[in-house]
């Protein structure tokens, strides 16, 4: 008998067999649905046996995702959350109430389908897509929400029907892949818009995106709520708690204040989009309090595991925020956190994979007065630290590279009394690894 394989195991198997984007970028991408409905028909379509909450955008699905599932689960209902990319391990991506799949369920699973895997070939991300939804369907969720990997039209996850669909802001990002202009990108987030489904769009959208929203709802028949005008959210003040920081959201319609560990202004945005969202819901016979609602936000780390959005931690006596922006709107939203928060941070560390518009992304944080720890991810498609330092050397940014995440921050603790880590989920990812692994 075969023996045997862990998670770390099979995750090196997936990424040394199938092509993965996080590794390898867009040459990992299927630009049709067809091996993913191959797949999922052999799974026997499992995603048609619970509700899904279809969540797309640039910037925030991940956040609204987390908030969404997090508040369906304060409500009491069992919650099947796909999010991607991972931290650490791909079953991350599929979390039930917040738990993973166990480490048995995975290698059954995987033992199983691995030579069709193979021979269908699926991209990595198409796999573990099909994987989440078949554990959600054992695990008997009542409803999964999911977030789409790249785009909408296209992604592997939009085979779905969803109960309902939102978007959340759109921005200029993975314009190789999706189109060089707002208006194309658009074209490509409206794919999970479906026949009479509701769709919900986000606060903060480009002109030239709404009007697309618009046309494909009304093509479609998909009614259309616009969150800013059904649940307009505020910011508020900060809180501050042993080891953490968080901020307050006021709901101006309800007179609510709603405290959360996500602390970005964006953060207002995608709360709306998750309040108009809740209401939806309730119109559809769905029972969700308020008390889930503050309940979900403030726990939605504890419920969801998400991290590394604009999530401050304390760790020996120094303040570190970390936050996975990684193109020009996330930086611009960056530096109108860093200018509100009640603490000003002194060293920064930053990475990029290589095909980000890194001159974008720094001009829109606004430069950086410290020092500046230049480091890059342990995967083919990081830029080398050097390579960062001399472009944003001509913007003002100044410091050391270092060829590792554990080297730069270990210098930056060494050096600096605060620290900022940002520009990419991998660099957040190898930075909360290596504290978890300090003494």
């Amino acid at each position: 008998m075969e023996q045997s394989r862990d998670i770390a195991a099979w995750q090196d198997w997936l990424y040394t067999r199938l092509q993965a984007y996080e590794r390898i970028g867009r040459k990992a991408l299927h630009p049709t649905l067809t091996y993913m409905e191959r797949w999922d028909a052999l799974l026997g379509h499992p995603h048609r046996a619970y509700p899904i909450i279809h969540v797309a955008g640039t910037n925030g699905k991940g956040s609204t995702s987390a908030f969404l599932a997090s508040i369906l689960q304060a409500a009491g209902y069992k919650v099947g959350l796909h999010m991607s990319p991972h931290l650490h391990f791909f079953t991350e991506r599929m979390r039930v109430n917040g738990k993973e799949p166990p480490s048995q369920w995975v290698d059954d699973f995987l033992s199983y389908w691995e030579k069709k895997i193979e021979e269908l070939d699926l991209s990595f991300f198409e796999a573990t897509v099909g994987m989440s939804f078949a554990f959600f369907r054992e695990a008997q969720v009542d409803v999964a929400v999911v977030e789409v990997g790249l785009g909408g039209k296209w992604d592997a996850t939009n085979i779905v029907i969803p109960e309902l669909a939102l978007i959340t802001p759109i921005g200029w990002d993975h314009v190789e892949i999706l189109g060089p202009t707002l208006t194309d990108i658009a074209y490509q987030k409206a794919g999970i818009i479906k026949e009479q489904r509701p769709v919900i769009i986000a606060p903060s959208q480009p002109e030239e995106a709404v009007h697309v929203f618009s046309e494909v709802a009304l093509a479609r028949q998909a009614p259309l709520y616009d969150a800013q005008s059904h649940y307009p959210i505020a910011v508020q003040g900060w809180h501050f708690l042993p080891g953490a920081l968080r901020r307050e959201f006021l709901s101006s319609r309800e007179n609510q204040i709603w405290l959360s560990p996500l602390t970005g202004d964006y953060q207002a945005s995608n709360l709306s989009t998750v309040r108009t969202a809740v209401e939806v819901l309730r119109e559809k016979g769905w029972t969700i309090s308020d008390r889930a609602i503050q309940t979900g936000i403030a726990q939605v780390q504890l419920h969801t595991g998400l991290r590394g959005r604009a999530e401050w931690l304390r760790v020996k006596e120094k303040w570190i925020l970390l936050d996975v922006a990684h193109n020009p709107p996330a930086f611009a939203a960056l530096r109108e956190l860093l200018r509100a928060a009640p603490l000003s941070l002194q060293g920064l560390l930053l990475g990029f994979s290589q095909e980000k518009d890194i001159l974008s992304s720094l001009k829109a944080l606004g430069g950086w007065e410290g020092p500046v720890f230049f480091t890059q991810a342990n995967l083919r498609r990081a830029l080398p630290a050097e390579k960062l330092r001399d472009i944003a050397l001509d913007l003002g940014y100044k410091g050391e590279a270092f060829s590792t995440v554990s080297a730069a921050l270990e210098a930056a603790l060494d050096r600096c009394e605060s620290l900022l880590i940002t520009g990419s989920v991998f660099i957040v990812s190898e930075a909360l690894s290596t504290l978890r692994a300090s003494p």
